[in-house]
């Protein structure tokens, strides 16, 4: 009396979903939204020590670019962490050569000789 009937229709929905999509990407589904924003939002910051002078709406708009790019191109979420972190590294080192006045703002505020009158 007690016969359990096997699920066959949602054996079949699962294998037509994992038909319709060649590589389903599993990890991106996830990783939570809230996490995906807090990426954007340390983004313009880095963005922001960049170039004070855009608006924050543009920062924003940027960052959510870049760490969408970098989402779609991660195979996992070690390698999207990796790549933001590397990216993020190689703009500022671009940036800070560009701009040598930026790399180190607190030496140029500085008095050599510790601002005394010497003797």
């Amino acid at each position: 009396l007690h016969q359990q009937h096997p699920r066959p229709i949602e054996k079949h929905t699962t294998m037509s979903e994992a038909a319709a999509t060649t590589t389903p990407p599993s990890w991106r589904q996830s990783v939570p939204q809230k996490f995906r924003s807090d990426e954007v939002n340390e983004i313009a910051k880095v963005l922001a020590s960049l170039e004070p002078g855009a608006t924050p709406p543009s920062k924003l708009m940027l960052a959510s670019q870049f760490e969408n790019k970098m989402f779609n191109d991660a195979s996992g979420l070690s390698d999207y962490k990796k790549k933001i972190q590397r990216r993020l590294k190689k703009m500022q080192k671009s940036y800070k050569a560009a701009n040598p006045t930026v790399a180190v703002p607190a030496m140029t505020n500085t008095p050599v000789g510790g601002g005394g009158t010497g003797g």
